[in-house]
């Protein structure tokens, strides 16, 4: 039977609550690849909505929070989700230290994405995971088509900020950019504005994206390809979106060999109902 160390979003999806949990298969310390060096960095607060049917007693949508981080290198970007990232590491550290991971606190992430701007060369990468397999998806990179509001005006971290709007890979956008800071990048892949992208939201607000900070940096560190990056399957969006719409996580670990269970039957019962059922999604990417 195969090892594994349960992520911090599967130790939350299946509510263990204080259950002995048997793990396995430690991250391994393969080196990663540097594709670039940070010379500048954008951290974003990132609101999202898995499941658009939930809402409070007042229609309004409960939204997960994420820390977001746009690296911008020389050449390559790299948009990644540091709330998750961090959590992992603490979980690696624990195991690695034979702690007890009861009492550890968990962290709701939605956004299990990672995007790769300009790698390769002129095209854009998105590594995403559906439970325990890893997908690859990599197109030609699509600038939005954007429609600048004139006249308007929004103060943002102390950056006057002008309004574009696109239809973009399914979705209605409005996006505030500065032109006081001249780099075309922004949240996700909103990229091609004469400026940076401070704030961004889709017409739904089902995700929003909030510059809360940046920092020009000193170039000495590197932006890394994702661990096993070659290991990654390569698919269509239409593919990874079928899969991870029909694919129960206990599917998904069975594929891998791997058995998740406790010594209470109890818990047991319960892992094993909430392992047979698919979890919410809602793509920032809509295929039609």
């Amino acid at each position: 039977m195969k090892r594994f160390l349960l992520s911090a979003s599967l130790l939350a999806a299946v509510s263990l609550a204080g259950a002995q949990v048997r793990m396995v298969e430690i991250p391994s310390n393969a080196r990663q690849k540097a594709i670039d060096s940070v010379v500048y960095r954008i951290t974003y607060n990132a609101k999202t909505i898995d499941d658009t049917t939930r809402t409070d007693k007042k229609g309004r949508y409960e939204y997960a929070e994420d820390m977001m981080r746009l690296d911008i290198g020389h050449h390559a970007n790299c948009f990644y989700n540091y709330t998750e990232m961090y959590a992992d590491s603490l979980l690696h550290a624990a195991y690695d230290k034979s702690h007890d991971l009861r009492g550890m606190k968990r962290v709701k992430s939605t956004i299990s994405w990672e995007i790769y701007q300009n790698y390769p060369e002129g095209q854009t990468t998105c590594l995403d995971k559906v439970w325990t397999n890893k997908y690859r998806i990599t197109e030609t990179t699509q600038l939005p088509q954007w429609n600048i509001v004139a006249d308007s005006t929004a103060r943002i971290l102390g950056y006057n900020c002008t309004l574009a709007t696109t239809h973009y890979k399914g979705r209605t956008w409005r996006a505030w950019f500065t032109e006081d800071i001249p780099l075309p990048y922004g949240p996700w892949k909103l990229c091609g504005l004469p400026g940076l992208v401070l704030r961004a939201a889709d017409a739904s607000r089902q995700f929003i994206f909030d510059a809360i900070g940046l920092r020009q940096m000193d170039g000495t560190q590197p932006i890394l390809l994702k661990k096993h990056y070659d290991k990654y399957e390569p698919v269509s969006q239409k593919t990874f979106d079928k899969a991870r719409r029909e694919t129960t996580p206990g599917e998904a670990f069975a594929i891998k060999g791997v058995t998740i269970g406790t010594s209470d039957p109890e818990i047991d019962k319960a892992i094993q109902n909430a392992l047979k059922k698919v979890t919410p999604y809602n793509p920032i990417e809509v295929i039609r």
